[in-house]
């Protein structure tokens, strides 16, 4: 039999299920507080099978002494917290969950996006400050339909965000990489752009990328600059893919700029702290709703079992 730990101590009953179904037995983590590094690497010793999160971080050294099969499922979709010679290795299967909370990041997305146009967090924050009158806005509410809306990235969620868009009868601009993989989406309406033109005609601009070498810093203040004057800008990845401080900077100089943030605080807390007309922060909940989180478990569990039946059909085909 299997051993597999969790470090969540609310997994989902049916991902323990999906396990127990594969002859998997799961424990789950007894500390008070997160494991340690040596504590994670004792675990990855002990276990066939370690379930983590993104404040698990999973570095080389820890697998330095492992000669046999490891699987980590690690509940998220992002993998910039497992070091490239883990996911390298021969090892150990990473598998993590692209597609569980893709529906909930949308939704957020979509909801800073018309906090930000109908001015909501502005109006109900003059109503507690005893100005409820909409002649005290600083500008009038916008619409979105019609708009033109630029998704920084062509994954999951922003193909959903795509099918929101359509409802608004919005234009859609992309930037991505390799557009050559998505053609798909220009039955769609999609139009695949530069990053420069997406930022300077964009009405709407959202980032739903993955952390990489590649993307790290990649809406720089000079980027930030090409943004329009009276634009919206989303962020829902990881704070390290923008320059945080200056879209604030930006923020404070435009009044009609409307900045919607879904982040890591962190350094930035001082920062963002202070209350801003235009400004809007959730503290990356975006992906944390109860049903997102329930299926980021099952979508873990039913990985962790396809790498197995593949390790076995892989060893069918060896010993044929």
């Amino acid at each position: 039999m299997l051993r597999a730990c969790s470090i969540s101590k609310n997994i989902n009953a049916q991902a323990v299920k999906i396990l127990k179904e594969k002859n998997i037995s799961i424990d789950v983590w007894n500390g008070e507080k997160s494991p340690t590094k040596n504590e994670l690497k004792e675990l990855l010793r002990i276990y066939d099978i370690l379930i983590i999160g993104v404040k698990e971080k999973i570095v080389k050294d820890m697998i330095s002494n492992i000669t046999s099969p490891k699987i980590i499922g690690t509940l998220s979709i992002g993998l910039d917290h497992i070091d490239k010679e883990c996911l390298q290795s021969n090892f150990i299967n990473v598998v993590n969950c692209p597609t569980a909370n893709v529906e909930s990041v949308a939704e957020h997305i979509f909801a800073l996006i018309l906090d930000c146009s109908k001015r909501i967090q502005e109006a109900n924050d003059l109503v507690i400050d005893g100005k409820g009158d909409k002649k005290f806005l600083g500008s009038k509410p916008n619409d979105i339909s019609g708009k033109t809306i630029g998704l920084i990235g062509a994954g999951n969620i922003s193909k959903r965000l795509i099918n929101i868009a359509n409802i608004f009868q919005m234009s859609v601009l992309c930037y991505t990489l390799h557009p050559n993989n998505h053609k798909d989406l220009t039955q769609k309406g999609v139009k695949f752009v530069g990053l420069d033109e997406l930022l300077q005609n964009s009405d709407i601009v959202n980032v739903s990328l993955p952390l990489k070498e590649q993307t790290r810093n990649l809406i720089s203040k000079e980027k930030v600059g090409l943004l329009k004057e009276n634009s919206i800008f989303i962020n829902t990845s990881r704070t390290e893919i923008t320059d945080v401080c200056s879209l604030v900077e930006f923020a404070d100089k435009n009044p009609n700029f409307y900045l919607g943030l879904d982040i890591d605080i962190g350094e930035y807390a001082n920062l963002l702290s202070q209350r801003r007309n235009n400004v809007i922060v959730t503290p990356h909940i975006a992906g944390c709703t109860d049903e997102a989180i329930q299926r980021t478990f099952i979508e873990c569990a039913q990985n962790i079992v396809n790498v197995l039946d593949r390790r076995k059909e892989e060893k069918d085909v060896e010993e044929r």
